[in-house]
Parts: C-alpha cells; structure tokens; sequence
C-alpha cells in the first residue's frame, strides 16, 4: 500500500481497513472508525452510549488512529509506512472482537472480554460497603420483567442472608488495549452512595490495569438496590422491608 497525504487518508480511512468483522453488538467497526475520523470518538449515538462494546473500541481506534491525526494537523506527507502501520493495528483489534489484544515483543496476548469482568468484579467486591447485586434491573434502570406495583424501580429493602453473600455483577466490552466496564451492585445502607461509586470506579480501573494491562477508558457503576440491616444488630435481616 502506497502512502497518501494525511487528509486523503484519513478520508479514505474506512475504505482501507477493508473488514467485515462485527463487534459482539452488531455494529460495523469501519463505521465506528469513520466517526472516530471525522468527529473524534466522544460523538457517541444512543446505542453507543450505552454499549460497553462500543465505548472500548472507539477508545482503542482514536488511541491507534493519533499519530495520523497528529501528522494531519501540518498537513505534510505521511512519513513511509505510518499509515500501513495504524491500520494493521486496527485490524488486529477487529479480528477477534470479544477478545483484548495486547502487543508483545514476541507476539501479542489476548484476554477475554469475561476475564477482564471477572476481575472487575472482584475488586469492586472488595470495597467497603459493596454487596452484591439483586439482578433486579436492566442497563436502562428499569426492574426486569412485568411491572410489580408493589415495589419502586429501586428500592431499600431489608436484606436477606443470601443478599450479603451475593457478589457484584459485571460486564465488560474490549477492543485492542482498552475496555469498558459495567458494575451493577448493592450498597448497605448510609453508605454515601457517590463516594462508594469512586472508590467502586478507583479500585476496578486499578485492579483492571494492575492484572491485565489494559486500560479502562469507562467504568460506570450502577446501585441496584441499598440493603438494610436487620434491626438493632447489625446483621441481615429476614422480614422484607418497604
């Protein structure tokens, strides 16, 4: 492939990634590519605002695609091979897209996008005031299945034994050297619930680097349900609440 000047490439952009893979979601990573081009990768649609899968590779394609931007922004020449080079990564990071790709001296490592959940998981677990979550809403915060007019969307309730020994749930979408991470979790109750998210957000994005290498480009943590003590003990309680 020949090198053109870093306008015409960056137009071209998609034409040249030349894939037909899909990310786990369904969307096309040579659209996606496009719009982190053109707009840069915050100009996000609904679908993509909310859709881990996404968010991880918009991240990954505007980190590979900078040094065409940075080349573009004095409009020289590319130097030799700058744009073979972006795009290769870039295709390497669609080739398996439920798998993170990390590039060795030797080769490159790739890791699941259910280990770096299984990880996340297990250091939000370990924060003070994190219990595990119900299950009872969807990613749009609404309870899962048919109303029940005898409970809010969320609710503090009394919690249970079983409730307390449950642990977070997590999700995560990959994409090259990035991921974007769900935590859905219940918190006991007066915890400060903005404060217990950061520290949720601070230890999943340091476990997350410390154990895989990859970088958590979001973390959104959702409190599906405050969890009350049994009265005047301290302990689970076994009446459900209001």
């Amino acid at each position: 492939m020949t090198d053109r000047p870093a306008d015409s490439a960056t137009d071209s952009a998609v034409d040249l990634l030349g894939t037909e893979a899909a990310l786990p979601c369904g969307r096309d990573p040579q659209e996606l590519l496009e719009q982190v081009t053109e707009h840069g990768p915050d100009a996000r649609d609904e679908h993509q605002r909310g859709c881990l899968h996404c968010q991880a590779a918009l991240a990954e394609f505007d980190r590979l695609w900078a040094p065409m931007r940075s080349v573009a922004a004095d409009r020289p020449q590319a130097p030799p091979g700058v744009l073979d080079e972006v795009l290769s990564s870039i295709r390497g990071v669609t080739e398996d897209a439920e798998f993170a790709r990390l590039e060795e001296g030797f080769g490159h490592t790739r890791i699941s996008g259910r280990v770096v959940a299984a990880i996340a998981r297990h250091h939000a677990a370990r924060v003070v005031g994190v219990r595990g979550a119900l299950g009872k809403l969807d990613r749009a915060g609404h309870r899962r299945g048919d109303r029940d007019p005898e409970f809010p969307e969320t609710s503090i309730h009394t919690a249970q034994p079983r409730d307390m020994s449950r642990e977070p749930q997590a999700s995560a979408g990959v994409a090259g050297a990035s991921t974007a991470i769900e935590i859905v979790l219940a918190a006991e109750y007066g915890r400060d619930l903005r404060a217990l998210a950061d520290e949720v957000r601070a230890a999943v994005v340091a476990g997350v680097r410390a154990n895989t290498g990859l970088e958590p480009v979001a973390v959104t943590v959702v409190i599906d349900e405050v969890l009350l003590p049994r009265s005047g003990t301290g302990e689970p309680a076994h009446s459900k609440g209001p």
